[in-house]
């Protein structure tokens, strides 16, 4: 990545993390009842990232007793640094979680929204700091469904910046990583993380939703809704315009709970 380049990707993760700063994320938090330590795929980057549109998926309030402070990472081959576990479609359907969407559709009647869930990679802080030439990790590369194993040529590490080059970073196909607290994810232009779909879900909605819609402009004033069917009018009136970046969804215990969506330039 030439000077230039990476002078505008700290800039503009700089003036990301300004604009919707944290004071979002307790937004969030609140939104899903103030349990923003209890997810597992690192605080510092979730409370950040899932009120800018930046959400993985993951898991939320029920699974810090399981997990406490420990940060899971994917099983895979030996040698190989392998992304944080963010949980499966499966345990979705059932657990709660948080996580990137773009929402397709919402049937008030059957209290039942289809979207499909997106998720980045996301690596322990630990691991990054110790790759070098001749590494290997597994990466969603470009945004790819399928992860695939890649190997470090060269790298360049910015600790002041907080930012990894990998293989020359997104201008040369390679991987560029941005460190918040105690994890690294993905970025690619505009700070957005490398999304990747997981697949798509259809999930019962609870009756009681709510919805924080602030997408108007970046100065909007959130437009909070509640209910089933006060949410899916919401949704169905600005049907296209709910995606992985501008959109987070939280459920407990499977059903959709929340919804946040903000404002991105």
């Amino acid at each position: 990545m030439t000077n230039d380049k990476k002078l505008m990707l700290l800039a503009g993760v700089l003036a990301l993390g300004m604009l919707v700063g944290c004071s979002s994320a307790s937004a969030a938090s609140a939104a899903s009842g103030g349990d923003q330590n209890q997810l597992s795929l690192g605080a510092q980057l979730r409370e950040c990232s899932a009120a800018s549109g930046m959400a993985g998926s993951m898991p939320a309030a029920s699974e810090v007793e399981e997990v406490s402070s420990e940060v899971r990472v994917l099983p895979g081959e030996e040698g190989v640094m392998m992304p944080i576990d963010q949980g499966s479609l499966e345990e979705m359907k059932t657990g709660s979680y948080k996580f990137a969407a773009n929402i397709s559709s919402v049937d008030a009647k059957k209290r039942q929204m289809t979207l499909t869930v997106y998720g980045y990679d996301a690596y322990r802080a630990e691991d990054v700091d110790a790759l070098d030439v001749g590494s290997v990790f597994s990466t969603h590369l470009d945004g790819a469904v399928e992860a695939q194993n890649v190997t470090v040529e060269k790298i360049e590490k910015n600790e002041e910046n907080g930012t990894v080059s990998i293989n020359g970073g997104i201008e040369e196909g390679g991987v560029d990583l941005w460190r918040n607290g105690d994890i690294y994810r993905t970025v690619t232009y505009d700070d957005y993380p490398v999304y990747y779909m997981m697949g798509e879900l259809v999930l019962p909605v609870d009756d009681s939703v709510t919805l924080s819609d602030s997408s108007a402009d970046v100065d909007a004033v959130p437009v909070e809704t509640n209910g089933t069917i006060e949410v899916g009018k919401a949704i169905s009136e600005d049907k296209d315009n709910w995606t992985p970046y501008n959109t987070t969804v939280f459920t407990k215990d499977g059903a959709v709970s929340n919804i946040l969506r903000i404002w991105v330039p």
